[in-house]
C-alpha cells in the first residue's frame, strides 16, 4: 500500500513537473509567437534604417543620384554624381568647422566658393521649376510645394557662375584675407570648379536643418542672417550649420532609444524572463520559472 502511495505520489509530482515546464514552454512559445508576428519586419526594416542613418551622420561618401528638373518625376530620368571629399582648396579650414562633424575638413575656400555663387534666394534654385511643384494633380497650382532636394542644391551651385569674392561685413576686407583671395580666386571663379560635399552639405543644413530639402522661406531666412549683398558672416554660418547638424544628432539619438525600447521589449526582455530567470523591465512578455525572476533594477 505504502509503495502504492509513493508511486502515485511520484506520477503526481512528475505530472505537475511537466505541467509546470509544459506551461512555461506555452508561455515562451506565445511570447515567440507574438514576437513573429509583430516584431518580424522590425529587423530588416531597422538594419535599413540605421544604415541610412549612419550614412547621414557620417556624411557617407556615395553616389548621389539627382533628378533632372527638365524632364519628369520618373526615377530613371537623373544622373548620378560622385561624392567629391576633396576640392584641392588651399588655406585654413571654415572655423569651429569640427562641431558640424563632418567626414572632412571644410576648406574655407569651398564656403567662399559657395556664397560667391549665391546673391539671393533665387540664385539657390528656379524654385517654380522644381520637381515638386509639377506633381499631378496638385490642389494649390498657384502656390505648389517648393522643394529643394539637397543633391538639386548641390548642382546648382557648381553650375552657377561665380560673382564676386564676399567680404567681412564688419570690416569690408575679403573673408579669409587678401593672402587666401589671391591664392583662391582664379580656381574657384572657373566654371564647373571642384567643391567639396562636405562644404555643401554645411551650407544645406544652415536652412535645411539636417533634412533632405529645404523651402525658399527657409533659404531666404539663413540669407538675411549670415549672408546679405556681397557680404559673408563666417560666424553666424558655422553657428547655423552646426544646429542644424545638432538637429540631426538629436534625431539619431531619439531614433536610437525607440530603438532599445522596442527591442527590449520584443526580444530581450522575454528572453531573459525564459531562459535565465532575470527581469529587466521591459513589459510582460516572457515567463519565469516557479521560483521567479531575479531583478536586475
Amino acid at each position: 500500500m505504502e509503495g502504492l502511495n509513493e508511486v502515485s505520489n511520484l506520477s503526481g509530482n512528475t505530472g505537475m513537473i511537466l505541467a509546470e515546464d509544459l506551461g512555461k514552454w506555452g508561455e515562451t512559445m506565445k511570447s515567440v509567437l507574438i514576437v513573429l508576428l509583430f516584431g518580424g519586419g522590425l529587423i530588416p526594416a531597422a538594419i535599413v534604417a540605421n544604415k541610412s542613418m549612419l550614412t547621414t551622420i557620417t556624411g557617407g561618401k556615395k553616389e548621389e543620384v539627382i533628378r533632372n528638373p527638365e524632364t519628369s518625376l520618373d526615377p530613371t530620368a537623373s544622373v548620378a554624381k560622385t561624392y567629391i571629399s576633396s576640392s584641392g582648396a588651399s588655406g585654413p579650414t571654415l572655423p569651429n568647422s569640427a562641431l558640424i562633424f563632418a567626414t572632412e575638413d571644410i576648406p574655407l575656400a569651398d564656403i567662399i566658393a559657395i556664397s560667391g555663387r549665391i546673391s539671393n534666394v533665387n540664385a539657390v534654385a528656379d524654385w517654380r521649376n522644381l520637381p515638386s511643384t509639377k506633381v499631378p494633380g496638385l490642389v494649390d497650382v498657384e502656390n505648389p510645394p517648393m522643394w529643394l532636394p539637397r543633391a538639386t542644391f548641390k548642382a546648382n551651385i557648381r553650375a552657377a557662375k561665380f560673382k564676386s569674392w564676399p567680404t567681412n561685413p564688419d570690416t569690408g576686407l575679403p573673408v579669409g584675407g587678401e593672402v587666401l583671395k589671391k591664392a583662391e580666386e582664379p580656381r574657384v571663379k572657373k566654371n564647373e570648379a571642384l567643391i567639396g560635399d562636405a562644404a555643401l552639405d554645411a551650407v544645406f543644413d544652415t536652412w535645411a536643418w539636417g533634412a533632405g530639402i529645404a523651402t525658399p522661406d527657409k533659404v531666404a531666412s539663413q540669407l538675411n542672417d549670415w549672408k546679405v549683398g556681397d557680404t559673408l558672416d563666417v560666424g553666424k554660418l558655422t553657428l547655423a550649420a552646426i544646429r542644424g547638424r545638432a538637429t540631426t544628432g538629436f534625431a539619431a539619438f531619439s531614433f536610437i532609444v525607440i530603438q532599445v525600447v522596442a527591442y527590449g521589449t520584443l526580444f530581450i526582455a522575454p528572453a531573459l524572463r525564459a531562459f535565465l530567470d532575470v527581469d529587466i523591465g521591459f513589459g510582460t512578455l516572457g515567463e519565469c520559472s516557479a521560483n521567479g525572476c531575479s531583478s536586475l533594477f
